[in-house]
């Protein structure tokens, strides 16, 4: 049943094609992973926020990034956090696994945790819709965005302290500067 208010997700949406895009790019898969590891960031929320700041110029604030993260923690917790745990697990065993023998199952479980960021955007997108964007050609400081994320989930994080560490200040400056050259 679906519940009141809810339209179909597009998931084949604008932000997919840009986090595919973006998250491809060199280094850029790298430095979000670490900002996940780091500080305990939403890697689709963080694409979604720098989706929303390239493509429509406009800078979610803590209230949106607040609001955001609501709408999909539940999904994050039961769906992706679970998925994302089995296939690193399934990386180094129990045993039977690493095997040939599962590597099969651990690429299934890879794609069911990628379509479920993929509907995780899709959420988001939809939580998004229809809120005013920016028009002309103002700029955004990416880097301004990046430092409002990493300060977002930093504050959520048991070692909030890591939020200040020069791995993450390096992982904002290389997403920053991708995005900066991202066309």
């Amino acid at each position: 049943m679906r519940r009141a208010g809810e339209a179909d997700l597009q998931l084949e949406g604008p932000q997919w094609a840009f986090a595919l895009r973006f998250y491809g790019r060199e280094q850029v898969a790298e430095a979000l992973l670490l900002l996940q590891d780091r500080v305990g960031a939403d890697v689709c929320v963080v694409l979604f926020a720098l989706f929303i700041a390239r493509i429509h110029r406009t800078v979610v604030d803590a209230a949106d990034l607040a609001d955001l993260d609501a709408a999909i923690a539940d999904w994050r917790r039961e769906v992706i956090w679970p998925l994302r745990c089995l296939r690193r697990r399934l990386r180094s065993g129990p045993f039977p696994a690493p095997a040939a023998a599962t590597q099969t199952l651990l690429q299934r479980v890879k794609a069911a945790e990628i379509d479920a960021e993929q509907i995780e955007l899709a959420v988001l997108a939809q939580r998004f819709h229809g809120r005013p964007c920016a028009t002309g050609p103002a700029s955004v400081d990416f880097a301004v965005v990046l430092e409002r994320l990493v300060a977002f989930f930093a504050g959520r994080c048991p070692a909030s302290e890591a939020g200040t560490s020069g791995e993450v200040g390096a992982a904002v400056k290389t997403l920053a500067d991708a995005l900066s050259q991202f066309g």
